[in-house]
């Protein structure tokens, strides 16, 4: 009998407590960064939002000119040789396409500066960990830590 009591004592489970985990997907968390770099990356932001603002200006420009180069040209008399007609269309093609590229990343920026006002700047939308400032100093616009995006990209 000595050797049941010995053996139910020993077979009691413990009783452990329990933790309860956060998922990333829930509330936002909120930037760890502090006050002074996330001045630096607003003033990194808005830089880059004035230029490509002055780029996205600039092809509207190059597009206006080609467009009245176009009518100017259908009143002439002379014919234009196709290779002419080419590389207008070329150009045009390019400026559009690099328009496009150049309104996505404003829409980044402005996605990056809103994130700065709702406080979840520098934080990864995947896993809610904090992005790295090395990734934030290179692409101030980053939304994904480097260990995510490398997984989107596989």
């Amino acid at each position: 009998m000595a050797v049941r009591a010995a053996t139910k004592t020993k077979s009691k489970p413990k009783k452990r407590a329990t933790r309860t985990r956060s998922r990333a997907t829930s509330a936002p968390k909120k930037s760890a960064r502090p006050s002074s770099d996330l001045q630096k990356y607003r003033e990194l932001l808005l830089a880059e939002k004035a230029r490509l603002e002055a780029e996205l200006r600039e092809i509207d420009n190059r597009t206006a000119r080609l467009s009245e180069s176009e009518r100017a040209s259908e009143l002439s008399s002379y014919e234009d040789h196709p290779a002419d007609l080419a590389s207008e269309t070329f150009e045009r093609e390019k400026d559009l396409a690099i328009g496009e590229s150049v309104e996505s990343l404003l829409n980044q920026v402005n996605n990056a500066l809103e994130k700065i006002e709702r406080g979840t700047f520098g934080i990864c939308d995947a896993c809610g960990r904090p992005i790295k400032k090395a990734r934030l100093q290179a692409m101030p616009f980053a939304t994904l830590c480097v260990s995510c995006q490398g997984q989107l990209e596989r």
